[in-house]
């Protein structure tokens, strides 16, 4: 009853203006957005916010490049507009952030900001780095755990016992797991969160043009994620993560177009999320993120009526 007060507090705001995917459609949480500095030329945060509003999204969170772009877009926007502190400091702080040591400190005076609400987007690549106990990424863990913020990680390797040693030797802190696992198939993603119950796994840029280990061309999911959602009702999200084209990430020369594919992205969630059973798509759609950044809505919308 809680989420549907804000659905009814942001419709009565006119939250949803032109949709273009149809009158009909639901209301949508993008767990995964990105607003970098090499964005800002094709899509002004006035732009992004309107588009997320004509896709139906009643709840985005967003991570920018440099943090303070995230801010640009809930200025834009509002309450309903969640930012993470990103721990790139530069543009291509994907690659070295764990071997500085002032990302914690940055990060602290973030957090106390009471600006941003979360830690993100942080990859965490097999061969590149970091190992999991490594200062900096542990220092963000402390963060995260001390200020009871989400940590939206994206991990990439060939199995989930990767990202399992970090969860579990980190109980405390609750993790959104990015593009469940990326290229990680429904039966280790599942064992991975029955080892990890602080881990909530997001369905992000399952697009085809990706990763495509999800669903195909014409959102046609794999029986066996079904199943795995209908084990973890609770524990799932999705969003768009619009950067593209894909694995070109925050060149210099190309400015990243990923907020011009916002509806395309959607809409394929939309698709897959229509062969499920109309409240576990809910759930995933909506409801589960609501309440796992309840605390934010809670802490920066107390006016909200939430039954």
């Amino acid at each position: 009853m809680r989420s549907l007060g804000l659905i009814f507090w942001v419709m009565a705001l006119g939250c949803f203006g032109t949709d273009p995917v149809g009158a009909e459609a639901k209301p949508f949480a993008d767990v995964h957005l990105h607003y970098n500095w090499d964005q800002q030329d094709s899509t002004s945060p006035e732009a992004a916010v309107k588009r997320l509003k004509a896709n139906g999204v009643v709840l985005g969170v967003v991570s920018g490049v440099p943090s303070p772009r995230a801010l640009k877009l809930r200025e834009a926007g509002g309450s309903w507009i969640i930012p993470l502190f990103s721990p790139y400091t530069h543009h291509r702080g994907r690659y070295d952030w764990f071997q500085d040591p002032e990302v914690v400190d940055k990060a602290r005076s973030g957090l106390e900001s009471g600006r941003f609400h979360g830690i993100g987007e942080v990859h965490f690549i097999a061969g590149l780095g970091p190992p999991w106990d490594n200062q900096v990424f542990q220092g963000l863990l402390d963060l995260a755990r001390e200020f009871e913020v989400p940590v939206l990680i994206h991990t990439e390797s060939s199995s989930h016992e990767y990202f399992e040693a970090v969860c579990r030797r980190n109980p405390e802190v609750r993790f959104q797991w990015a593009h469940a696992g990326a290229r990680l198939g429904p039966d280790q993603v599942s064992e991975l969160m029955a080892a990890c119950p602080n881990v909530w796994t997001e369905l992000s840029a399952r697009d085809p043009d990706r990763y495509g280990q999800f669903a195909d061309s014409h959102g046609e999911l794999d029986p066996a994620w079904i199943r795995l959602f209908e084990r973890f009702p609770d524990r799932f999200m999705t969003g768009s993560d619009p950067v593209w084209p894909p694995g070109s990430a925050m060149r210099w020369d190309v400015g990243d177009t990923g907020w011009d594919k916002l509806g395309r992205f959607l809409s394929y969630h939309r698709r897959w999320l229509r062969q499920l059973s109309p409240d576990l798509a809910r759930k995933i759609r909506l409801e589960n993120a609501l309440d796992f950044y309840a605390h934010v809505l809670e802490t920066d919308a107390g006016n909200l009526r939430r039954d």
